[in-house]
């Protein structure tokens, strides 16, 4: 890792941000902190390769995060540790400690969530009672011996932190999991010690975890500012959580405070907030608990920090002692390394899309990255050069042919991207007209590194067998994306009623508006919402039995209601049915009518036809090509910048 110099950019830019602070006995390198997330089960699996876990964090360690805090084993009283979970955790230890970063493990157990089917080696849900998970999984009550059986288990997770060589460890007390559970009324309503002093779990915990580490590592507590959930709700509400903070704390075994907010479920979406927030919006939140309790240990501010400059000024505030940029850092691992040489401009920036969370709480193995398809791939997707440059281009300047471009450059390979449409984007581009008006950062920044890296970006321009004789490439990346269904479906409809989402948001929608969903994720609800946003009356249909299912939980938390709110109505598991003029009939997939509606204009969010028509003259004229994004089949941005990237390193 290159050391900090008093000269550095970065130092002179960011004093606060890159000076370094001590927690507990241990000193932190500067205040940049990569909170525990979920990414790996193979590294949980001892019978699975860890190395991908292992280069991922050591990666971002080199990078120059100061603190990492490790994703959990998540603690089983049921399990014993393995001596291969012991030493591959050694390994991480050595890995990330030896780039100078500090790394903790956090001790995790996730109590009455989601459902155990998943692992058929699972135990049932383990509770202070016999409560239903959001999921609907009824969870077994804990005796009072096996809630012992279960402190247990977390010490013996320190201990593995302990003698792995970690620099201490982090108690999960949030985000509704078993700490936050047996802290609140609707998860613990029992009758004996646990239930009638509620912290007394916790407290165990803390006293546990500090008696396995000893006093020269670090014991952090991870805790919401606020359940955001009212005591007549069962929650305790923020006076609740600064009484239980403040006897957390007293206990004298905390070393550093880590918040979020809210408890788990539906507020999950808050702790961890998309593109539709604005950045930090939970650090009011912890200032007011900081100021109420007081806390005089380091506190780490959280949440959609996406930024060296919002970073530095909270610090310069006193909002919080440490910065927490961690889905900042899934995007791009050389995000301290860039800011740190002044390179703060090159910084691939977290854009909120969430397909990091959402991908784990769908129960994928990984976790992955909307624009960063390296993200446990680091090694087998790094751009390595080329052995012989050649010319190359990319036709279409949509995610997969900005992303084949970049990559294409950076392996040291001369490009040159054409394009028909006047912006770049592709299909994304749509995006600016809605609520995820964020995801086009992601396309803003791939144009910046082209110009970073020389490479040609024509606008305007359709690539024909003309201009292909003229450029003569080595090779073709052919990324022209997907064409719209468009009225070609829809037969017996009056002209222009049918239009696609890029057509609707650019204006060409009527006053009543049909927004006809058959892919099930986010661009249909995002078209409904912007439209109805405008004043226009929607009707949002889906095809699928749910709204958005495969949009993601988190989007999933917040979408639905919105769309209950701003739609005239919306309905699921419906088909269009006869399209006549302007009257439409929907139904069910048996034929039943659920509505008829006359309508000014309908949304078809379907699958495009994917843009081949250069293919002949590629195969006239003998030039070898690679078809990527929706012009090989018609998928989400994530796809697309995935195959952009592996398209350039085959080259």
């Amino acid at each position: 890792m290159t050391e900090l110099t008093e000269h550095s950019p970065g130092e002179r830019t960011f004093p606060h941000l890159f000076s370094p602070i001590r927690i507990g006995r241990v000193e932190v390198p500067n205040r940049i902190v990569i909170t525990s997330h979920g990414a790996s089960e193979a590294f949980r699996n001892s019978a699975m390769n860890p190395d991908a876990y292992l280069e991922y964090l050591r990666r971002r360690a080199a990078g120059g995060a100061g603190l990492i805090i490790a994703q959990p084993i998540l603690s089983d009283p049921l399990h014993s540790i393995t001596a291969e979970t012991q030493d591959r955790h050694g390994r991480l230890a050595e890995l990330v400690r030896a780039e100078g970063a500090v790394l903790l493990l956090q001790l995790t157990h996730l109590g009455v969530f989601a459902r155990s089917e998943a692992d058929v080696r699972r135990p049932p849900l383990l509770g202070f009672q016999g409560s239903q998970s959001a999921a609907g999984e009824t969870a077994h009550r804990m005796s009072s011996a096996e809630i012992e059986l279960m402190i247990e288990g977390y010490r013996r997770t320190a201990q593995l932190a302990a003698v792995a060589g970690f620099d201490g460890v982090e108690v999960h007390g949030a985000h509704g999991y078993l700490v936050q559970q047996s802290l609140t009324p609707a998860f613990n309503s029992r009758d004996d010690e646990w239930g009638q002093d509620r912290p007394l779990f916790a407290r165990r915990l803390l006293a546990t975890a500090r008696n396995e580490v000893g006093p020269d590592r670090i014991v952090c507590y991870r805790t919401p500012t606020d359940d955001l959930r009212s005591p007549e709700d069962g929650g305790i509400g923020f006076t609740g959580m600064v009484r239980i903070v403040r006897e957390l704390l007293a206990t004298g075994h905390i070393d550093v405070l880590n918040t979020t907010i809210g408890d788990g479920g539906a507020s999950y979406a808050r702790a961890i907030p998309n593109y539709r927030y604005s950045e930090a919006p939970n650090i009011p939140a912890a200032v007011r608990l900081r100021a109420a309790v007081p806390v005089e240990v380091p506190v780490i501010g959280v949440g959609r920090i996406l930024s060296a400059g919002l970073a530095e000024s909270l610090l310069a505030r006193g909002d919080c002692d440490l910065v927490a940029m961690t889905r900042a850092h899934i995007a791009d691992p050389d995000l301290v390394a860039k800011v740190r040489a002044g390179r703060s401009h090159r910084v691939r920036p977290c854009v909120g899309g969430n397909v990091c969370v959402n991908r784990k709480l769908a129960g994928y193995p990984e976790i992955s990255c909307l624009h960063n398809p390296e993200v446990l791939r680091e090694r087998e997707l790094a751009p390595t050069p080329a052995e012989r440059p050649r010319d190359v281009l990319v036709v279409g300047a949509g995610p997969a042919g900005l992303k084949a471009a970049e990559i294409a450059a950076k392996r040291g390979h001369r490009v040159r991207v054409v394009d028909a449409g006047d912006r770049p984007g592709g299909r994304l581009r749509a995006a600016e007209h809605t609520a995820a008006l964020g995801l086009l950062g992601a396309v803003d920044y791939l144009v910046s590194e082209l110009g970073e890296l020389g490479v040609e970006l024509r606008r305007g321009t359709t690539a024909d067998a003309e201009l292909l004789r003229a450029l003569a490439p080595d090779h073709v990346v052919l990324a022209t994306g997907g064409l719209p269904v468009g009225p070609d479906g829809y037969p017996d409809a009056a002209e222009g009623l049918v239009v696609d989402s890029a057509a609707a948001l650019a204006g060409r929608a009527g006053q009543r508006v049909l927004v006809y969903d058959t892919v099930g994720a986010n661009e249909g609800p995002l078209v409904a919402e912007a439209l109805a946003t405008r004043g226009l009356h929607v009707v949002f249909l889906t095809s699928c039995e749910t709204v958005m299912p495969w949009g993601g939980q988190l989007h999933r938390a917040e979408v639905p209601a919105i769309l209950r709110r701003r739609c005239t109505e919306v309905l699921t598991g419906g088909l269009l049915g006869d399209v006549d003029g302007k009257h439409v009939i929907v139904v069910r997939p048996d034929g039943e009518t659920i509505t008829e509606l006359d309508v000014d204009t309908v949304v078809a969010v379907e699958p495009p036809r994917p843009a081949l028509s250069l293919v002949p003259a590629l195969e006239r004229l003998g030039l070898p090509y690679q078809v990527v994004g929706d012009a090989l089949a018609p998928r989400t941005a994530m796809h697309a910048f995935k195959e952009g990237h592996e398209a350039a390193l085959a080259l």
